[in-house]
């Protein structure tokens, strides 16, 4: 393992060769894939779009957008300006503006790595693809706008001409921007509403004259640049309207510039807010296409014919252009807004904008030419003969039709003067508090009497850093010094993005002054600071929602989405809870994003207790390693408070049970929840306001008991259990309540009882008339119960036995389900049933019995005496067998009850499919 400073020192190092190497050799691009962008859409910038040969450490590596570039970004921007190297995957955008003329466009980036005394630049393109999106929200058709002559009006814009689909929801807010200075759409036209008045027939006055009148009234009305003269007509100068009344508004467009091409454009951009944070949800931009009958196909832009052409630079100075060079005009696109490209560049010097001249462009404005911002910077070679060179250029109109090339023939000539002269200037590109030395590659002098005596003094500029001279604070130095590397200049750490230095260059005969430029970079360390911390509030109990109107961030040197609240000192008496989406539940965080409060996903919510007010305090950071942190900040809550309320059911109670006769059961969280949210469960006590009883015919005593389970040594029924009147919601929770069924047979029918409650808070707070219902379900466990008497017969007679001679009953089985079966014939006489003998194994019921069915031809002596079978029956018979038999004939009886068994427990079957007999 090496030393810290060994380990630093050999990374700089790697570092510095690399940036030496790849000045001369190689690229420090690594990756450039582009991008692919939907039209009217938007697009974030990933790891594996863009990457470079540079180490993975914050502000070594910049990233900038050349903005002075018109040629790209023609349908899109790419945004922030500056980026790291190392960006992030939410960090640079490039917005679409949804035109549809072009397949592609460019954006032209200038990368910068630095050290610490070195600072390497290189240029280069992004290309964007542009592809038709599958779903869009901003739909076109079925139907066109049309503009059936010049000067016309078109139809109005509505649901056929437009549409807008998207997932409708209370929170999104859909609005539709116009911007008509901004984008310079329609370009041949404005938008109208209302109807125009048409001419009326005067007398006898023949059609032509009518149609010709109101030509010259449509010519006047697309002249008219304010609303008297419009007739009828009213201009729209909203910017912002609702996307549904946008297409209810009637909107027309009004053509009033011939000639014209035959297609024109509205542009519009739509946007998704969401209500409850204020932030864009998502946005999308679209070109309405207007037809305009009588028009031509778009011509490309001309050359000036009053423009020479020929540009006379004189050697080592910065010359501009001028309308009197370089010139252009197109019928459909006025000036200003016409763009000129560079197709050969010269092959000494370049043409640059003044606003950075240290930097070469390949394309500028009209309006730039036209205010002399254009300027060719010429070689820094001196020659004692004049230099002809060639730019040839490309005019390109506001849709895109380029002209033929051009060519300007620039002359540099021979300057004889003693005077000195800058003949080189490329300025200092540094990062915010670094040093650079001022070297001979960017500041050249020259001088024909005697440059060893050349001063330069500084006499303007310097307002962000200082100059040193050999490390000491200097005003002056000499061209040796910069030779030698030793005048530095020193960026005072500020927030600032340029700098300058004017110099008065002499010779002790001579002088002139000259600007040198400093671009610095902004380097990420300044912490994030809040911008807006509105007071929150919320009700007592209740969830909030942090909306991003209420709290914001901003930082000025890396995305606001990703500062992070790093939440210091939590709230008393609530807590911030982040939501992820509809249906989920929300959990506590101590950090958050920016952009979690913009997708409203961050809550704070009260736990109930009384306070008036709450607060937490956060702190800010970044992403940058490490990272910049702000000042405490403190939100504050307020709460207001509610009437104390009663305790609420938790949905899915069911209050209900259903159950054997035979089992003691729980009472469960299932059956009986109830939560409030100033008491915990320990202080919601139920008191039982009536004790069970039976809600059908029956009228038992005993409709069985509530008791604490803690209070029986066995969990059964037990009739010296003692009885419970009052409990908690907490032991329902812990299952310390039980139901005891009565303790006689219930008979073999269900029965449905049912108990009263009410149930008390901590602060008093009752419900009252709680009914709680239960199912009881027979189970028949009992046997039956028989009792003989005598029947006497005459010798050899016959009579009838009935219930008088043999009383059945069972109390868990109802009468249909007694049988009576013959175990052993009678010794003297036979038995019948319905005039039939009865055989071994036969039965008879007891309404046979009742109806007088079943014979005996013998006297029977004595009464009979019954007895259990010692065996059961079988399980499938469904009851039980028990034998009666008379001493002297020899007959035996087996009484079965033959109900069904008892149905299984019904544990969620609710109250109504049981309802009291």
């Amino acid at each position: 393992m090496g030393f810290p400073g060994h380990t630093l020192a050999l990374s700089l190092l790697v570092v510095l060769l690399l940036l030496l190497t790849c000045s001369s050799l190689c690229s420090l691009i690594k990756v450039n894939k582009g991008l692919k962008v939907k039209r009217g859409q938007s697009i974030y910038l990933q790891e594996g779009d863009l990457q470079f040969h540079v180490p993975a450490k914050k502000d070594v590596c910049k990233v900038e957008v050349v903005l002075n570039e018109p040629i790209t970004q023609r349908v899109g921007k790419l945004v922030p300006q500056v980026f790291d190297c190392h960006y992030l995957s939410d960090e640079v955008k490039y917005v679409h503006n949804g035109c549809p003329l072009l397949k592609e466009d460019t954006v032209k980036l200038r990368l910068y790595s630095f050290t610490e005394t070195n600072t390497y630049m290189e240029s280069f393109t992004l290309l964007v693809d542009i592809i038709a999106p599958e779903c869009n929200i901003i739909n076109m058709g079925p139907k066109f706008l049309q503009v059936s002559e010049l000067y016309g009006l078109s139809n109005a814009i509505d649901g056929n001409v437009v549409s807008f689909h998207y997932e409708r929801k209370p929170s999104l807010e859909c609005n539709i921007h116009l911007s008509p200075q901004e984008d310079h759409l329609p370009a041949h036209g404005k938008l109208v509403t209302g109807d125009p008045e048409r001419a009326i027939k005067r007398g006898d006055e023949p059609e032509s004259f009518i149609y010709l009148r109101q030509q010259l009234d449509d010519k006047a009305r697309a002249m008219c640049a304010s609303e008297d003269c419009l007739k009828h007509l009213k201009l729209v100068t909203v910017n912002k309207v609702p996307c549904d009344d946008f297409l209810l508004m009637g909107i027309k467009y009004q053509h009033i510039d011939p000639p014209s091409p035959d297609v024109d454009y509205i542009a519009i951009r739509l946007d998704l807010k969401d209500t409850r944070s204020g932030s864009i949800y998502q946005s999308e931009q679209g070109w309405i296409p207007v037809r305009i009958a009588g028009g031509m196909p778009n011509q490309p832009p001309k050359p000036s014919f009053m423009s020479m052409f020929i540009l006379e630079v004189d050697q080592f100075i910065l010359t501009p252009l001028s309308i009197a060079t370089l010139d252009a005009e197109d019928e459909e696109t006025p000036k200003q807004l016409l763009v000129f490209n560079i197709t050969k560049h010269p092959e000494e010097g370049f043409i640059t904008h003044l606003s950075d001249h240290t930097c070469p462009v390949s394309s500028f404005t009209w309006l730039d030419l036209n205010d002399m911002l254009i300027a060719f910077q010429p070689p820094n070679s001196s020659h004692t003969q004049r230099r002809n060179y060639e730019v040839e250029i490309e005019v390109y109109d506001f849709f895109f039709v380029n002209s033929s090339p051009v060519t300007i023939h620039t002359s540099v000539r021979n300057a004889d003067t003693d005077a000195p002269r800058v003949s080189w200037n490329m300025g200092l590109t540094l990062l915010e508090g670094q040093s650079r030395p001022i070297m001979w590659d960017q500041l050249q002098i020259v001088d024909n009497d005697n440059l060893n005596i050349v001063r330069a003094v500084i006499v303007d500029g310097l307002q962000h850093g200082h100059l040193t001279v050999r490390g000491g604070k200097s005003f002056m130095f000499t061209i040796n010094d910069i030779r030698a590397g030793v005048v530095c200049y020193h960026h005072d750490d500020s927030d600032s993005t340029k700098d300058f230095i004017i110099f008065r260059i002499t010779d002790g005969h001579h002088q002139t002054r000259h600007k040198f430029p400093i671009k610095i970079l902004p380097k990420d360390d300044s912490p994030p600071f809040l911008i807006t911390n509105m007071l929150v509030e919320v009700s007592e109990g209740q969830t909030t929602l942090l909306r991003g109107s209420t709290l914001k961030a901003s930082d000025m040197d890396s995305s606001d989405d990703n500062i992070l609240f790093n939440i210091t000192r939590l709230p008393q008496a609530g807590e911030v809870i982040k939501i992820p989406g509809p249906g989920l539940t929300g959990y506590p965080v101590s950090h958050f994003l920016q952009k979690d409060l913009s997708q409203s996903i961050m809550y704070y919510r009260h736990l109930g207790n009384e306070a008036i007010d709450d607060s937490f305090e956060v702190v800010l950071s970044d992403f940058h390693d490490p990272p910049n942190l702000s000042e405490p900040q403190v939100v504050v809550v307020h709460i207001e408070s509610v009437p104390d309320q009663p305790p609420k059911e938790v949905p899915g109670s069911t209050r209900y049970l259903v159950i054997k006769e035979t089992q003691v059961v729980h009472i469960t969280r299932q059956q009986l929840h109830f939560v409030d949210q100033e008491s915990p469960d320990n202080e919601l006590t139920y008191t039982i306001t009536t004790p069970p009883f039976y809600t059908d015919h029956y009228s038992g005593p005993d409709a069985g008991k509530l008791f604490l389970v803690d209070s029986v040594p066995k969990f059964t029924k037990d009739s010296n259990t003692p009885v419970l009147r009052l409990f908690t919601q907490h032991a329902v929770n812990f299952m310390k309540v039980a139901y005891m069924p009565p303790i006689m047979d219930i008979g073999p029918y269900p029965r449905h009882i049912q108990f009263i409650l009410s149930l008390t808070n901590h602060l008093g707070k009752t419900i009252t008339g709680l009914c709680f219902n239960i199912t009881l379900l027979p189970v028949d466990n009992q046997p039956p119960q028989v009792v003989t008497k005598p029947l006497t017969v005459d010798e050899g007679g016959e009579h009838f036995l009935g219930p008088e001679h043999l009383q059945l009953s069972d109390v868990d089985s109802v009468p249909e389900a007694l049988h009576v079966e013959l175990q052993r014939e009678p010794e003297r006489g036979l038995l019948y049933l319905g005039g039939h003998p009865l055989t071994l194994g036969q039965n008879f019921t007891l309404q046979d019995l009742i109806r007088r069915k079943v014979s005996l031809p013998l006297q029977l002596l004595h009464r009979g005496n019954c007895f259990h079978h010692s065996a059961p029956k079988p399980e499938s018979s469904g009851g039980e067998e028990y034998s009666c038999a008379n001493a002297v004939s020899g007959l035996q009886l087996s009484i079965q009850n033959n109900h069904p068994p008892a149905p299984a427990e019904q544990t969620s079957s609710p109250w109504s499919q049981h309802p009291p007999v």
